[in-house]
């Protein structure tokens, strides 16, 4: 924790990043474009998965270069590595990157999709934090297109493989698709015992081009079904269910009130498959590249840490960014902003770190 302050408040530094360590996926979401770049496999197993995935029609990092990544994330001060991308499951090497970011003292987190954690659970032992994505029955069939069972089958098989080193997180994002499903999934994790849940509303990626988001956000329509949804969520809250948002969050949410004064400069640093350097996943727009803008030795010692240079040259830019703003409501930079903002409820409130 006073590594995490001095980074976030002396060095003004974020505390995790946040790595895209592939762009493939084994889902066709309509929400996103990714899938829709890439092309089909053919074969079981060459991937780790059962064959009929989508790869990436790019040029994923290499293993090299991600432990530069985290290399180059260590040094300059982040103490967390989180994977993430379509679905970083489908990379075989997952292991040992998780591994050598444990290596250099980093926690580590894993966000998923689910659906291929029975067959990977047990390879799983250095990763700290495990996240899933969860919509609900009907919202995982409609949005997602998959099995809404092998999601869930793959959550309790994790929850009770005794391999987690911290309770699983459920992410749930909320649509106009799922209102009435959400509030079952906190019952659901309760049960479990080894279980929390994060929710959050739709947000409308710029990056994201061809989805038809009024099809999935929630409108004019589906305003009753959301503040009672809410309501309903801050109950649970109070009552002990495992939901990590804290109420703060859950209220400023309910009112249509975005969280303002983003300190996501502070919190986390996103870095794409091509090592492009992101301070902010809602405005997606690239910093620079961390290993092109880096310097290693014969050894593989640091000479210039790219990420210390891209993020010193884009100070006045990042600010900018951050100024034209109307305020945020991705539950990851909205709780960090309100804690950062010394909003005490949130420091009691908010159960995930």
């Amino acid at each position: 924790m006073a590594k995490s302050v001095r980074q976030m408040k002396i060095r003004r530094r974020p505390v995790i990043i946040s790595h895209s360590v592939n762009s493939g996926c084994n889902l066709r979401c309509v929400f996103c474009d990714e899938w829709k770049k890439n092309t089909r496999t053919g074969a079981d197993g060459a991937d780790g998965t059962d064959g009929d995935v989508l790869v990436s029609s790019g040029k994923d990092p290499s293993f090299e270069d991600i432990c530069k990544i985290i290399d180059l994330a260590a040094d300059f001060g982040i103490g967390s590595y989180n994977a993430w991308s379509a679905e970083p499951l489908l990379r075989k090497d997952l292991p040992m990157i998780m591994k050598y970011a444990k290596s250099k003292g980093m926690k580590t987190f894993m966000i998923t999709n689910g659906t291929l954690l029975k067959k990977r659970m047990n390879e799983l032992k250095d990763v700290d934090y495990l996240s899933v994505s969860v919509d609900g029955p009907s919202a995982t069939r409609e949005i997602r297109r998959t099995d809404y069972e092998a999601i869930i089958d793959g959550v309790r098989y994790a929850s009770e493989s005794g391999l987690l080193n911290e309770p699983l997180l459920m992410n749930c994002v909320i649509s106009s698709k799922n209102t009435e499903e959400v509030a079952d999934l906190a019952r659901f994790a309760k049960e479990l015992g080894n279980v929390k849940m994060a929710v959050e509303p739709i947000h409308l990626f710029q990056r994201i081009g061809e989805t038809d988001w009024d099809d999935l956000i929630i409108g004019p329509a589906q305003q009753e079904a959301f503040v009672s949804l809410m309501n309903q969520l801050i109950g649970m809250k109070k009552e002990g269910y495992p939901i990590i948002n804290s109420k703060t969050y859950l209220k400023q949410i309910r009112d249509g009130q975005a969280i303002k004064n983003c300190r996501v400069d502070q919190s986390i640093l996103a870095i794409d498959s091509l090592n492009q350097m992101y301070n902010c996943r809602i405005f997606n727009e690239p910093l620079g590249n961390a290993i092109e803008n880096s310097v290693f030795d014969g050894g593989g010692q640091i000479i210039t840490n790219g990420i210390a240079d891209v993020w010193n040259k884009t100070k006045a830019k990042r600010k900018e960014m951050i100024r034209n703003c109307e305020g945020c409501r991705f539950f990851g930079y909205a709780e960090l902003t309100l804690m950062n903002n010394y909003n005490i409820e949130s420091f009691y409130g908010y159960e995930w770190l």
